[in-house]
């Protein structure tokens, strides 16, 4: 570690069919049914892994089972630094403690926010809109939709 870093142990990885431990990291390529899916979507909608960068809400490996609004805001401070260095102008937030985060990252009206579900098997069975379970295939297809680039602005020809 770099003088006045800190570097910290992630702890053990839980979770049905995660492979994080195995691969030693949590994006779309390591295997597990969650990473699979948004693997999936960025396929279907044509986008290639350059240009996603994914991250959390919070450090879900480490954090308590209820997540604080503190703890949410803490966590926004460093993803809205990465977010605007990045240049990011589609913001996906995947699941309950993604969407609680929204109101803590201020971000520019700009970049265009989509809450959608949650990939992983529970966060699809369970995804509500308006208080109605939508259910898992009806969620996965909205997930999958909810990865789609926005369209560049039309602008119209001018006639000479």
């Amino acid at each position: 570690a770099q003088a006045g870093s800190r570097r910290e142990d992630p702890g053990t990885v839980f979770g049905s069919g995660c492979k994080a431990q195995e691969t030693g990291q949590i994006g779309v390529l390591n295997g597990d049914p969650t990473a699979d899916l948004c693997k999936h979507a960025l396929e279907v909608n044509g986008i290639p892994l350059s240009a996603y960068l994914p991250m959390n809400a919070i450090p879900w490996y480490d954090a308590p089972r209820q997540r604080s609004a503190a703890l949410l805001r803490e966590a926004a401070l460093h993803n809205r630094a990465l977010i605007l260095h990045s240049g990011i102008r589609l913001l996906l937030l995947l699941g309950t403690d993604a969407r609680r985060s929204e109101g803590f990252l201020d971000l520019p009206a700009e970049i265009e926010v989509r809450c959608l579900p949650h990939p992983g098997r529970l966060g699809l069975m369970n995804y509500r809109q308006n208080g109605v379970r939508l259910g898992a295939k009806a969620a996965r297809r909205m997930l999958i939709a909810g990865f789609s680039l926005p369209r560049p602005p039309h602008v119209a020809h001018q006639h000479a």
